[in-house]
Order: C-alpha cells, then structure tokens, then sequence
C-alpha cells in the first residue's frame, strides 16, 4: 500500500506540473535564491570568530523549539563545521610547535579531526578550505595552499572583508591551549544539540553550492539513482534552506526515495518558510488527494 499511495502522488504531482509549468521546473539547474540570511559577520578575530558561532547555534535553538528541523540542523551544522575546522587547525598548530607524540594521539580525545571529515558536517561552511589553506600556509607549502584558499573565497559564506589567522601561527603554546578548549567547550554545546551524519565521502569541494547540488539531484533523478538524489538534496538544504527551489527538490527527490514521511516533512517546514509557494502547496494537495483516493478505494 505504501508503494501504491507513492505512485499515486507522483501520478498527480507530474499531471499537475505538467499543467502548471513542467516537470523540468521542478528541478531547475539554476533558480535565484528567494532570501538570504547573513551569518558571516568579523570574523578575523578568534573572539569574534566565537561570537558569530555562538550566534548561529543560539539560532539552532530557536528554530528547533519552532519545530523547524531542517533549517536548525542548517544552523548547528554551520556552526559545528566552522568550529571543528578552527580548533584542528589550533591544535594542528600546537602538534607542529612540538606538542603531543604523533598527531593522531594528539587529537585523540577531539569530536572530528580531518579535512574532510569536517567539511562533510556541512559543505557551504568555508572554514575547514580556509583553515586547510591556512594550515598548508604555515608550513610553507605556498602552492599548495593555493586551492583551498580559492576554494574559500568564493563560497558565498566567506566574509566579504575576507580573514587572516595567521596570526595562530605567532601565538604561545598556553594561549593555544585556552583557545583549544575554549573551541572544544564549544563543540560540546553544538554537538549536544545536533549529531552530524557523516558517511566517509570523499570530499568534492563544489558541494557548497546549493544550485549545483539541486542539478545533481535533477541528474541523479533522470538516471534512476534516487539514493543519491535524495543525499544531494539534503545537502542542498544544509547550504541554503532560503532557496524555495531546494525544497522543492528535496520533497520531490524524498517521493522518488520513496520515503512518503521525509517528503511530508520537507513539504510542511518548506511552507512554514514559503506560505504562499504554489508547487509546495500542490505537492501537499496531492499527497492528501492519494491517501484519499486510497481510503476511498480500501
């Protein structure tokens, strides 16, 4: 019955896009964003750095009590990313002062250590290519350091004014450890709240993109892989939930998933955000109509 009330929805989701404006508006490759929200702030300070941080995670908080969990994992993983990435880069600064054995034991007792592994808690957070940069810089690989600077820099969530830590370089070992563990006391009130879900992927840095991430879906979608479909669309999501065009990929790949809750969740919280949004409010229509019709048939 499952199966059937799913091709019930996508039966009257695709009759009635295609009525409206056609199935390939549904997964546009480019689509504006419909808002913003500006999270960046000054952050080439480490306190203003904190500041911002503690800003976007109180931000979390208010968006799960409003029963907004798409848009508060988007805050907290934001956040957790961006201060992962500065507390490895200070105590990778440390291990290379001379601190600790090898720097696997150093870090043993940190939440996420490794590139990648911070950049998978969300990709649109510029810091973990910044502070890879940063870290290459340090060590005087200069043309090394180049790409993940680039990558950086033109990630919509890089300061404007841009940063400079190099300064972490300079600092004393005991001022390092306070950040360290300031950083780390940090991670716990992120990580308390929001548990990431990592999946080892290797990292393509063009995930930042919510735009691309919609036209991977579309791909994965016209080539049958709904898995993969729905991976991007949730990733989509994390880097910019104020883009109505992701929700409507996110609720549609769900449908494709077959995963008829997700698609109901996706379909609520988008028009919490979007009240007025025609194609949300039809795919939502649809789903009463089939659950209906199936009522009706039983």
């Amino acid at each position: 019955m499952f199966k059937r009330i799913l091709l019930m929805i996508l039966s009257l989701v695709l009759t009635m896009s295609l009525c409206a404006c056609g199935l390939n508006q549904l997964f546009p490759g480019n689509h504006p964003s419909t808002g913003t929200d500006e999270l960046i702030g000054d952050a080439t300070s480490y306190r203003d750095f904190i500041a911002v941080m503690k800003e976007i995670k109180e931000r979390g908080d208010k968006t799960a009590q409003l029963g907004l969990p798409v848009n508060s994992e988007y805050y907290y993983s934001f956040a957790g990313a961006s201060v992962s990435a500065l507390r490895y880069a200070v105590e990778y600064i440390l291990w290379l002062k001379g601190e600790g054995d090898t720097r696997a034991s150093f870090m043993a007792d940190s939440r996420y250590t490794g590139w990648e592994t911070i950049a998978e808690i969300n990709y649109a957070s510029p810091y973990p290519s910044y502070f890879e940069g940063l870290l290459l810089e340090v060590q005087g690989k200069y043309e090394e350091c180049l790409e993940p600077y680039a990558w950086a820099s033109v990630m919509p969530m890089f300061p404007e004014e841009g940063i400079d830590f190099y300064y972490l370089k300079k600092m004393d070992v005991a001022s390092l450890y306070e950040l360290r563990d300031e950083l780390r006391d940090l991670e716990d009130t992120i990580y308390g709240a929001y548990t990431p879900v990592l999946t080892g992927a290797e990292w393509d840095r063009g995930l930042f993109d919510a735009e691309f991430l919609v036209a991977r879906s579309y791909d994965c979608v016209q080539s049958g892989d709904y898995g993969a479909a729905l991976r991007y669309a949730k990733n989509a999501l994390k880097a910019d939930p104020f883009n109505v065009t992701v929700w409507h990929s996110a609720a549609m790949c769900a449908m494709y998933a077959l995963d008829l809750e997700l698609m109901g969740e996706y379909v609520d919280e988008g028009l919490a955000i979007f009240p007025q949004d025609e194609t949300l409010r039809m795919i939502r229509q649809s789903m009463i109509d089939a659950v209906s019709e199936m009522e009706a048939g039983q």
